[in-house]
């Protein structure tokens, strides 16, 4: 069955092949690539090979399905997204870039993949080269003509002496290269890592605080990456394949669930994809799915399969391994039919010549999880099961003004008994329930580009949200809070330099309103604006280097339960119902004069607690906290900062006060040597003097690197470093009697190189 499938997929990528358009000499380029994580808060950038003519018509961008043209800042062939107002949505996104011609007729011009986390690991893959479209310059060696083709119709034969290096091949006057069976690119990049890192000394006092083991330790860590491209015609391909190892077992990729017998080099990840036209499959660690509730980037080890059936219609599916998997084992990702994560989605381009104008998304999901864990969980799992179904519907206008996404979910979820898990307590177990979740957002620019002044423009953009979830609501394939009802409005804008934000949101629990359990309301209000200094008298934030920037933000959250639960347990301690307000302000202002830049920020949080017997209950928190940054030289930074943390309990009558100051230095010795130094000190005490402590922390590092490059597979990268680290900690507590000291120095060293 699998070949039949992998033979019906093929036809279809092939019958792609006669849908490529021609190519024209206008390429978009990114700043970003779909292996390397972005955060939501981070600007992406695209550029255009060329500026667009006056009569050529214009760019149109699509995240996701939403036309956010209006959100990027264009000068010339730089594209900018600031996400300042609108952050980058979470999960895996397609970034797809439009020529809109004069006539109004859209065509494609490139399609990048996103990722965006929460946070950025702290060991991230080898990047992955992004599968370009047939009109995408490729990377700057092919662009030069030494190798590979920039583009399709974008040939890679010599340049012409007198152009410019950096322009790309004319494919009506250049030959295309043509490598091994006719492919115009070809590449094979290895990379491997071997990583040494030591602890050469540790010195503790108390002395039995020593640790017992490794207090001294040798190891080597090894990161072995093989990627390879290749591309013909409308045809190209892509893999990845990862390894890590490390000499200490403990520290072996799959040690959590095979212990001692887990291999020290394993294989961390690998991703496989070719593409036809538009037409995608992949292999490998993948994620599926943009339905919010019911599978939502679910990422594990897999296939997944993209076909643009017609103008209107696409079609993807995916089979996904049910948790994270990494190893050689189960190698597809599809070897336990018991756990894995099915999931379809049928795309309807209700207005296919303005791509994501109106789109229709029909998607279905059937889980099936058993109690294993991924390499990376140490809790203890229970068998479930979902299957379910959702519709999306993603709607802009041409301008981009007006945005809709939103979506209608109904899931069935079971739990099956699990007797181990009951150990023979009276314990109900979950039913087989049907639930349903909803959700819309919708946003409108009210004003965009109004032109104020000569010098001043005026954008106004107003955001609703909206979401529920039913009680006992949950799809393996997304992570839903249930029982959730919530309303969020918002209020953006910008005048000139200086930009506002203003919001309120309303949630509340409880929603079949069982007199027995508590309803939770919560609402919240905030504000937050920041300016140059210098708008406020009618200037601009070059005006005077003297004055700052500023900002300031608001926000105020009141959380309180509806009534007191009947027969909840609560009648005998009203307290126990909360009934909180809290509220935060943050104000800070920033100098950048000429080579130091000085900083200032202050916060204060107050919560104010009106539950029945705790009115006095309430505690204020101030920091003040001020920085200076000193480039004395183009090799050398100096910082400087001083906090002051202050903690009141009014109920109590309890101050607590926490003093910091710290500096540190930078000074880039030449090309090749680093070093770099810090110290801190903390101080902390309670007004009555009865306890207190200080800490006081010093490391300096320095480092030595070298890179040699001769040729695309003699590149060798070594870095050397030496690391020292003192810790002294005091503490002393007047109402015990106790005091305490410890102090630690630790010696490291390394040593990474990096081959290709």
């Amino acid at each position: 069955m699998v070949t039949a499938c992998v033979a019906v997929f093929a036809g279809f990528f092939w019958l792609q092949a006669s849908r490529v358009q021609a190519n024209d000499d206008l390429a978009v380029t990114a700043s970003f690539n779909s292996q390397t994580p972005q955060t939501p808060n981070t600007p992406i950038e695209l550029h255009l090979s060329r500026a667009l003519k006056a009569d050529e018509g214009r760019i149109a961008i699509v995240i996701d399905h939403s036309d956010v043209t209006s959100l990027f800042v264009i000068d010339d062939t730089r594209m900018v997204y600031s996400p300042g107002l609108v952050p980058l949505p979470l999960g895996t996104s397609q970034v797809v870039v439009y020529h809109v011609e004069a006539g109004g007729a859209w065509r494609e011009l490139a399609r990048f993949s996103l990722q965006v986390v929460k946070e950025i690991p702290a060991r991230a893959p080898t990047p992955t080269p992004e599968l370009k479209p047939a009109n995408v310059v490729a990377d700057s060696q092919s662009a030069n003509g030494s190798g590979g083709t920039p583009a399709d119709g974008a040939s890679n034969g010599k340049v012409n002496s007198s152009e410019s290096p950096n322009k790309p091949a004319d494919p009506k006057t250049e030959p295309a290269v043509r490598h091994l069976w006719g492919f115009e690119k070809m590449e094979f990049v290895p990379s491997v890592t071997i990583a040494v890192k030591s602890q050469l000394l540790q010195l503790n006092f108390p002395a039995d605080s020593r640790p017992a083991t490794r207090a001294t330790f040798n190891d080597v860590t090894l990161q072995f990456s093989l990627r390879s491209e290749s591309k013909r015609g409308p045809f190209g391909a892509q893999t990845q394949f990862d390894f890590a190892g490390s000499s200490f077992q403990e520290e072996a990729l799959r040690f959590g669930t095979l212990g001692n017998k887990a291999p020290q080099i394993d294989l961390s990840s690998y991703l496989t994809q070719f593409q036809v036209g538009r037409a995608k499959f992949a292999l490998g660690h993948t994620s599926i799915g943009t339905s919010r509730h019911l599978v939502n980037s679910f990422s594990s080890r897999g296939l997944t399969v993209t076909i643009p059936i017609t103008k209107r219609f696409d079609f993807s599916l995916g089979a996904m391994n049910g948790t994270n998997v990494v190893g050689y084992g189960n190698f597809f990702g599809l070897s336990k039919s018991k756990h894995q994560l099915q999931s379809a989605t049928l795309g309807v381009e209700l207005l296919p010549k303005r791509p994501g104008g109106l789109r229709l998304e029909f998607s279905g999901v059937n889980a099936y999880i058993q109690a294993l864990n991924g390499f990376s969980q140490g809790s203890i799992n229970d068998v479930e099961s979902s299957k379910g179904g959702s519709v999306r519907l993603v709607a802009t206008d041409k301008s981009g003004r007006f945005k809709f996404d939103g979506g209608f979910t109904r899931s069935q979820y079971r739990n099956p008994a699990d007797p181990l898990l009951y150990q023979g307590t009276n314990t109900i177990s979950v039913p087989f329930l049907t639930r349903n979740a909803r959700y819309f957002d919708i946003s409108y620019d009210v004003l965009r580009g109004y032109a104020l002044t000569k010098s001043k423009q005026v954008s106004l953009n107003i955001a609703m949200k909206h979401e529920q979830v039913d009680p006992l609501f949950k799809s393996l394939g997304a992570s839903a809070q249930a029982d959730k009802y919530q309303n969020d409005f918002l209020v953006s804008g910008s005048i000139g330099e200086i930009t506002f934000q203003a919001g309120h949101g309303r949630f509340n629990d409880n929603l079949r309103h069982i007199a027995s359990i508590l309803e939770s309301l919560t609402r919240s209000k905030q504000f937050s604006v920041a300016l140059p200094a210098a708008a406020l008298w009618g200037g601009t934030s070059s005006t005077s280097e003297f004055l700052p920037r500023l900002s300031y933000s608001w926000s105020e959250t009141h959380q309180f339960g509806a009534a007191i639960p009947v027969n909840g347990g609560f009648e005998t301690d009203p307290a126990s119902v909360p009934n909180q307000y809290s509220t935060s302000q943050n104000f800070s202002a920033d100098w950048q004069i000429k080579k130091m830049t000085v900083g200032y920020n202050y916060n204060r949080s107050f919560t104010d607690n009106e539950q029945t017997g705790r009115k006095q209950s309430d505690f204020l928190n101030q920091t003040n906290s001020g920085r200076v940054g000193i480039n004395p030289t183009s090799k050398l930074n100096l910082s400087f900062e001083v906090s002051r943390d202050s903690a009141t309990d009014l109920e109590g009558a309890k101050l607590l006060r926490t003093w910091r100051v710290g500096t540190t230095a930078s000074w880039n010795v030449n090309k090749n040597m680093t070093w770099t130094g810090g110290i801190s000190n903390t101080i902390a005490g309670d007004r009555a003097q009865t306890s207190g402590s200080r800490n006081t922390e010093f490391e300096t590092q320095f480092a030595y690197s070298v890179q040699v490059s001769r040729g695309d597979f003699k590149k060798v990268q070594g870095q050397i470093f030496v690391r020292y680290a003192d810790r002294y900690a005091r503490s002393h507590d007047l109402s015990f009697g106790t005091t305490s000291l410890t102090r630690v120095r630790i010696v490291n060293a390394g040593l990474n190189i990096t081959f290709f």
